[in-house]
């Protein structure tokens, strides 16, 4: 490798799915097949000619401050890819520093060009990597708010059990952004489960409470599994529920009383076969939606309420 070369990409926010510089970064590292390194990786000191991919107007103070000094000790030869130009100091101290700038667009390119000898105009791809339509499939299994470990052996059986109809079927799993600290959790996720479906598995990302409900509507089934069994606080359940879908899950001696095997639920290893007729597929759901409509949130504040009142003399 020459030192012309770029030989990492260097960025800011490392979390690819909140931040649309950093993802753009992360496709771009892989395209030109080099390391991603955070801004303030201490392996980007082994580093000669990286590229500086990122906003200078997001860095903090001291993320300023710890940068510059950075710079100041350095003897690189860095490219910079401008995404934004504010004319800030430490952009202009980037540019003294840079062998070649590029500009993302036309605008920064316009207020750059005449304060640096080499600006070369850039731009950045769409992000939509996967560009899968989701197939047609004749049963369909939503699942949202999985936390960042989920239940192998559930899911395994699950697969197991969605094979054994012999009808083509498709898993659609969303974050549910309250339920994992990151969306990079979900995707990590999502990867750990193409082992379990490497067919008909696709991955929504966060969505909100209207798409949930809709994605709910939509399926055969709501999968939805737990470390022991489902409890009364799981509110991926209760939600199914209310909307009538048949939910699939795992039960223990904890799990409430109202979740009943074939009856408003369907516990993935006492099964032996999914409901496939739709007389039985919509009993379930409506004797779900009937059980739980006695644990409204009405019905809970009322409970909390009355606890509360006292018998005055």
């Amino acid at each position: 490798m020459t030192r012309e070369e770029i030989d990492c990409v260097v960025t800011h926010h490392l979390n690819a799915y909140e931040s649309g510089v950093s993802r753009f970064n992360e496709i771009l590292a892989a395209r030109l097949d080099t390391p991603l390194l955070g801004l303030f990786d201490d392996a980007l000191l082994c580093y000669e000619h990286p590229l500086l991919s990122f906003k200078a107007a997001e860095l903090n103070e001291a993320e300023v401050a710890w940068f510059e000094s950075m710079l100041d000790r350095r003897s690189w030869s860095p490219e910079v890819f401008l995404h934004t130009w504010d004319d800030t100091a430490l952009e202009r101290r980037l540019l003294q520093s840079a062998t070649r700038v590029w500009a993302g667009n036309h605008e920064v390119l316009a207020l750059v060009a005449p304060q640096h000898p080499d600006v070369r105009l850039a731009w950045t791809p769409g992000l939509l990597l996967d560009q899968r339509t989701i197939a047609p499939a004749e049963i369909k299994v939503f699942s949202f708010g999985m936390a960042h470990k989920i239940q192998t052996d559930e899911f395994r059986r699950l697969r197991e059990l969605l094979e054994a109809t012999g009808r083509s079927y498709a898993l659609l799993v969303s974050s549910a952004n309250h339920a994992t600290s990151s969306i990079l959790e979900a995707q990590a996720v999502y990867e750990k489960m193409l082992e379990l479906f490497p067919t008909g598995l696709y991955f929504l990302g966060n969505l909100s409470d209207l798409a949930v409900f809709n994605e709910m509507r939509r399926a055969t089934f709501f999968a939805s599994f737990f470390p022991g069994g489902a409890r009364a606080n799981n509110t991926s359940v209760a939600a199914a529920m209310e909307q009538g879908s048949v939910v699939i899950t795992n039960l223990d001696r904890y799990s409430p009383p109202h979740l009943v095997h074939g009856e408003t639920v369907i516990d993935v290893h006492r099964a032996s076969r999914l409901p496939q007729d739709i007389a039985t597929v919509r009993s379930i759901g409506t004797a779900a939606a009937d059980i739980v409509a006695s644990l409204s949130w009405e019905r809970l504040a009322q409970k909390m309420r009355a606890a509360g009142d006292r018998v005055t003399p």
